[in-house]
């Protein structure tokens, strides 16, 4: 049987959720669909639990394998998909019913939907494009870029869910998760696919809802392990941006990214923790790094960036990071 769309979900230790998400795709009834569940090591009942969901229904099939994380998993998932397009799905969230209906249209190499985050069943916030439209090749991909890209984030493009993905154009330019990455890996998945295609569809729909959890309300985001993937990010972001600005270069936004998400977003997180004096990570080799992406940022000045971000700024222009240690070793000891 021809298949349209392989949905592929992760599965790692979620006995309590992998039942919904999976109805959440099999109550469409929609027959050219295979969902790939991804046993990534569990030590709870959810590998169990994959095989009775698939011995229910013939468009299920499951894969068990060593924990890896879940760029490994979809990678997993990647490796056997049949379909024509792949969407990704975590296992403790849901899709919208008639989504794949909706959302499948041959022709396309990326169908964008919008999404919602819902505490305890409420949408707490949601994302979608404002239209449905059709980009029909690269200069009107450019355009898309410019409208989804708002001037602070990209959300809808952070994440590889609530998207159809050509499968031939991943495995034909060898598209893979970034298994070292464990923050930031679904955009640089999204901006490497975005480098090779030609024709993307807009649904103006929320079809994914991300139901957050308890611990999903918080995070440590000053740790040096955080700080660490957060260098490592830095490190994998800037050839994917420079390609992606090579194949769009009338993108207006999509220029904005170097300054506004790259130095604004995540070196200047950095900085801030630095000048809190919380991390081992703050060297003068490390400071030299974030000062070099800096020095590339042609749009950096005093107050381009928000308020917060002046005193790192005025740092950075005087130049010397064995200075920029000194001071926030000392401002750090003096808001203690």
């Amino acid at each position: 049987m021809k298949v349209n769309i392989s949905v592929i979900i992760p599965v790692y230790n979620a006995e309590d959720t992998i039942e919904r998400a999976v109805n959440s795709i099999t109550i469409h009834e929609y027959e050219p669909l295979e969902v790939i569940l991804v046993d990534d090591g569990s030590t709870d009942n959810s590998g169990n639990l994959c095989d009775c969901l698939a011995s229910q229904d013939d468009r299920i099939k499951v894969v068990h394998k060593e924990n890896g994380g879940v760029s490994s998993a979809r990678n997993a998932g990647l490796d056997v998909a049949a379909g024509e397009y792949v969407m990704f799905l975590d296992a403790d969230d849901a899709v919208r019913f008639d989504t794949l209906q909706m959302m499948y249209r041959r022709g396309f190499d990326m169908i964008l939907g919008g999404f919602a985050k819902l505490c305890e069943m409420s949408v707490v916030e949601s994302y979608k494009p404002s239209a449905k439209i059709e980009y029909r090749d690269v200069n009107e991909v450019a355009n898309f870029l410019d409208r989804t890209i708002t001037r602070k984030h990209s959300y809808l493009l952070n994440s590889a869910c609530f998207k159809l993905f050509r499968l031939s154009i991943i495995r034909d330019n060898g598209i893979r998760f970034d298994e070292e990455l464990r923050y930031g890996e679904d955009k640089m998945f999204v901006f490497t696919f975005l480098s090779y295609v030609n024709k993307v569809l807009t649904v103006p729909d929320i079809v994914y809802d991300y139901i957050l959890q308890p611990e999903s309300l918080s995070s440590d985001l000053t740790s040096d392990r955080h700080l660490s993937q957060l260098f490592l990010l830095l490190e994998r972001y800037r050839p994917v941006l420079d390609g992606l600005k090579s194949r769009f270069p009338s993108s207006i936004r999509l220029a904005e990214l170097y300054h506004v998400d790259f130095i604004g977003r995540y070196v200047c997180r950095i900085l801030t923790v630095f000048a809190r004096g919380k991390s081992s990570l703050m060297t003068e080799s490390n400071i030299s790094t974030l000062y070099s992406y800096m020095s590339e940022d042609n749009r950096l000045g005093l107050f381009s960036l928000r308020p917060g971000q002046i005193v790192n700024i005025l740092l950075y222009k005087i130049g010397k990071p064995s200075f920029t240690m000194a001071f926030y070793r000392f401002t750090s000891m003096m808001s203690r």
